[in-house]
């Protein structure tokens, strides 16, 4: 049962995080301190598993209480989370950090994300207390061996090294160990977020689609619904961005122009850089499309990017980005044997920092090697970064000098013109006259639907029940030629209800859509006999082609 002390001198406050810990972690044991000298004691007395600790308090406040926290060898390895009810929060959470805080949380705090941080703290503090057991085990273990190995000089030098690489094992494990908590820590909370916010943006994109089909074009109206639509697929990108982040989304390679994706980066990260650098940008001509994912290209860049920014924060300088066409010879590919000769898009990052030594130059690329002080990665190394490229049939080059700055060509294969014209989309949406049954527990979802398929020429039932649906289906089989249906909804998911359906007619072609489900994917779709699955938010050209497919097929 984990023991969590919280500390604040108001006692609401305690009341309200007391009753959302036992709310979402059951079997918690809630402790409660209202000042910092009772908070301290608690501490020594109960040895929690963590601390959640007001910064604000009367007579001591939080930043002393972690500082002492943090002196007491018996309690100073108990994660401390820092909240504050400071908007402007910046030197607060700087400060809170300086005084050995392991994480902060600004007020008014959402319960999800207080949750996924306590549990981060209690994975991470289990993970270290296993982590002393077994140093106390090998400990004990030396020592029963030490009479032995004194026997001679070099079996006490041997057993030394030996210890000596178990340590460093243990770090690098302990590492690794804290990289993963934070990624699936990440990850739940993405995919949380992608299914809701998809449901949405599946309203705002669908809605807008269909009004901007009846605005009369050269008008205002026209106008604003397209910038409500650009808006809407911004949004949509966001979301794979996050999904593709924590590693929840799948990847879809097309042809793409790079310079788009360049130019939104550095928007973000003109926003966020400080004043004393300066970005600066070229692209070249006649640079053509490349096979890849874009929000992967995205992290790419954006990973290249806030590199070269760190390593001119505390001087400022220059972050300059280019974009070239290069023909890479059979020479290189020799050295590279990833790469093929032939035209390539040059992405070069470069920046006037404090470089790097010949020693580190050799590292870089090497997974979870870091140069950045606890706290300050990405989450995503060099090492992905090379594999994103090389999985493009590309590579990445580094060049650098200690007070000379750095700078990276990504290298990419250019689609020739004839590969980039099989993907160019049709005009004409595919259309027909077959009758779907479209089921989903969202109303609206069910209205954008229903306007959709009747305007591609459909025969549309609508079900906002998968029950229902059941029943109907159940009482007329052949009354359908397809059945499309939502994943996640309450008494039967959709997996389940096209499982039922297809005992019920086999030959019955089922699309399943979800705006993020790990339950499922296009291969275990597959395997239960589904035709199509398909993510949200769904664009009408993508429901046209999808469905014209299926039908098809």
């Amino acid at each position: 049962m984990p023991k969590i002390l919280a500390i604040d001198d108001k006692e609401d406050n305690l009341i309200t995080l007391s009753a959302i810990l036992k709310n979402l972690i059951p079997d918690c044991n809630v402790i409660t301190a209202q000042s910092g000298f009772e908070g301290i004691e608690k501490a020594k007395d109960e040895l929690p598993d963590t601390i959640l600790l007001d910064i604000k308090m009367p007579k001591m406040d939080g930043y002393e209480v972690c500082v002492r926290l943090k002196d007491d060898e018996d309690i100073k390895h108990i994660p401390v989370i820092m909240l504050s009810a400071i908007k402007t929060e910046s030197d607060d959470r700087i400060k809170g950090f300086d005084c050995g805080a392991d994480a902060y949380l600004a007020k008014p705090i959402d319960e999800y994300v207080l949750i996924a941080q306590v549990k981060t703290a209690l994975r991470i503090k289990a993970s270290e207390d296993r982590l002393r057991n077994q140093k106390d085990l090998l400990e004990e273990l030396v020592l029963k061996r030490t009479s032995d190995l004194l026997k001679t000089n070099q079996q006490l030098k041997r057993e030394i090294e030996e210890r000596k690489q178990a340590e460093e094992e243990k770090y690098r494990l302990h590492e690794q160990l804290q990289q993963a908590q934070k990624m699936e820590a990440i990850g739940t909370l993405a995919g949380g977020i992608a299914h809701d916010f998809n449901n949405i943006l599946s309203a705002i994109i669908g809605f807008s689609e269909l009004a901007i089909n009846e605005a009369p074009k050269e008008t205002k109206l026209y106008e604003n619904m397209e910038q409500v639509l650009k808006a809407g697929h911004r949004a949509k990108d966001l979301v794979k961005q996050i999904l593709a982040f924590s590693r929840k989304g799948a990847q879809e390679e097309k042809p793409v122009s790079v310079v788009p994706i360049v130019e939104e980066v550095l928007k973000l990260l003109q926003a966020s850089l400080p004043a004393t650098i300066e970005i600066r940008q070229s692209y070249g001509t006649d640079l053509g499309a490349v096979m890849a994912d874009p929000t992967q290209l995205h992290q790419v860049l954006m990973n290249l990017c806030t590199n070269a920014a760190h390593a001119m924060r505390e001087k400022g300088g220059v972050l300059d980005v280019k974009l070239s066409r290069i023909d890479l010879d059979s020479e290189f590919a020799a050295i590279h044997t990833v790469v093929k000769p032939g035209p390539h898009v040059k992405l070069t990052v470069s920046d006037t920092g404090h470089g790097m030594s010949p020693e580190v130059l050799k590292k870089i690329f090497e997974p979870y090697f870091t140069t950045k002080e606890r706290g300050e990665g990405t989450g995503m190394g060099l090492a992905v970064v090379l594999g994103i490229v090389e999985s493009y049939g590309g590579t990445i080059t580094a060049k650098s000098e200690l007070g000379k700055g750095a700078a990276f060509d990504v290298l990419i294969p250019i689609l020739d013109a004839t590969a980039e014209k099989k993907y160019e989309e049709p005009k004409m949406l595919p259309s027909g006259t077959e009758r779907i049954l479209f089921v989903d527990d969202e109303q609206f979802l069910i209205d954008i639907a229903d306007q959709m398929l009747t305007r591609l020429g459909y025969n549309v039932t609508t079900r906002i029940s998968s029950v229902e649906a059941l029943k109907l289906f159940e009482s007329d089989p052949d009354r359908f030629d397809l059945v499309i249906t939502d994943m996640d909804m309450p008494n039967m998911s959709g997996d389940s209800l096209a499982q039922t359906l297809i005992k019920i007619r086999s030959d019955i072609p089922i699309i399943l859509c979800t705006g993020y489900s790990d339950r499922i994917d296009k291969k275990r779709a597959k395997g239960l006999g589904i035709k199509a699955f398909a993510m949200k938010p769904i664009v009408m050209r993508d429901v046209a082609v999808i469905v014209r497919k299926v039908l098809d097929s």
